[in-house]
């Protein structure tokens, strides 16, 4: 049986950073935010109403959630006041941030976790018609749903694509390169291109291969050992690296 447990596979640089991770989490005020948001965006000053906490403590149960990439913030209005509506910041769930609880927790045991979508297939159509709408085809593609380049689409051809981070110090990497899904630098946990941290194969079926990479790749937070190839299916979410620096995609099949 393989052992997923933390205590085997882990560098203690990880450690340092799953325990900040944790500590995100480790506060019963930060897990009511994260419930409330489950069903809408809302501004601080709601957020403290329905938490019953001071806007200036909210703001920094917030600040801890968006550095764990757990929430998002995104330009909004306000309801209509007396003074009228103003502009204000909205804020939700991370796409893929419960998702990717899900993947850290998962290291601390044996025991296999898997994501379920009850809109699964109203995403996966709502993103379909984005792909068609920007290539003019639905074609094979990753949509990557985390991080700086949220919301980045990356079609897929060819038998083989390399994944990994773009390293600034090497000009050799074009992004107009074929074959290769090159992440921005922001992207901390995701090897570089130059030594890929996976690699995608298309044949009869569709496969993903951890390269060797230091942190890991997940399929529905289930890791792939490393130099072996995995199958995936459409609405698979791929994830590469750990924490709030990793990227994580949704796999489209057609």
């Amino acid at each position: 049986m393989t052992d997923n447990t933390i205590q085997g596979k882990r560098s203690p640089e990880y450690l340092v950073e799953m325990s900040e991770y944790l500590n995100a989490l480790a506060n019963p005020v930060r897990l009511q935010i994260l419930s409330s948001l489950e069903s809408r965006s809302m501004e601080l000053k709601e957020i403290a109403t329905i938490t019953r906490t001071s806007y200036e403590n909210i703001r920094k149960h917030m600040d801890k959630l968006l550095l764990a990439g757990l929430v998002r913030k995104d330009a909004g209005m306000s309801s209509e006041t007396m003074t009228g509506i103003h502009p204000v910041w909205k804020y939700s769930l991370a796409p893929g941030g419960m998702e990717q609880i899900i993947t850290n927790l998962s290291m601390f045991s044996k025991v296999p976790l898997t994501i379920t979508h009850a809109d699964l297939a109203d995403q996966l159509s709502s993103i379909r018609k984005e792909i068609s709408s920007q290539f003019g085809v639905t074609s094979p593609c990753l949509y990557l749903t985390s991080g700086p380049d949220e919301g980045k689409i990356f079609s897929l051809s060819g038998e083989k694509i390399s994944l990994g981070r773009i390293d600034p110090s090497d000009a050799s990497y074009s992004q107009k390169q074929k074959n290769i899904v090159m992440l921005s630098p922001d992207y901390k946990s995701v090897s570089r291109i130059s030594r890929p941290h996976a690699r995608v194969y298309h044949k009869a079926s569709w496969e993903i291969e951890d390269s060797g990479s230091t942190s890991g790749t997940f399929i529905n937070t289930e890791p792939i050992p490393p130099n072996t190839r995995r199958e995936i299916s459409d609405g698979d979410i791929i994830i590469l690296g750990t924490g709030n620096m990793s990227a994580r995609f949704l796999f489209i099949a057609e």
